[in-house]
């Protein structure tokens, strides 16, 4: 997948996941009887952080050309990164105010990065479908 259509991509699964996750936190925090406080900037600062979160995917470019050693230790770099933007968001926008919130934030950031990952990954096998059944296409009128 091309690198910019994988960064708009990422970037938009990534703000959808959380501001799912968040409605599923706060539809559970209501049923338990606790009020939770959105404020009216927060849906724009998770957008921007998902934007500034699928910037890192750079360093995976040309990830089924390294040997296993190095592709884990890449993945493990960009995780590490993309939860200090997380956390560094979260500190910075008041997405958490205690340890329990802050833990909040950190299942969601995981739940969330696993599903970019296989979202990316689903996406990156209907893209080489296309391209093979277009060739095979192109081979057969040849």
């Amino acid at each position: 997948m091309n690198i910019t259509k994988k960064i708009f991509v990422q970037s938009m699964a990534i703000a959808t996941a959380i501001l799912f996750l968040n409605g599923i936190n706060a539809v559970i925090q209501h049923f338990a009887g606790n009020d939770i406080v959105l404020q009216w900037y927060h849906p724009i600062t998770i957008v921007m952080t998902g934007i500034l979160c699928a910037l890192p995917t750079v360093l995976l470019r040309e990830a089924d050309q390294w040997d296993r050693k190095t592709f884990w230790a890449r993945v493990s770099i960009h995780c590490l990164a993309l939860y200090v933007i997380v956390t560094g968001a979260g500190w910075i926008f008041k997405w958490y105010t205690d340890v329990k919130s802050f833990i909040s934030v950190s299942i969601i950031f995981f739940i969330v990065y696993a599903f970019v990952w296989l979202l990316s990954h689903w996406l990156d096998k209907q893209d080489e479908k296309k391209i093979n059944s277009a060739l095979d296409t192109i081979r057969d009128e040849e």
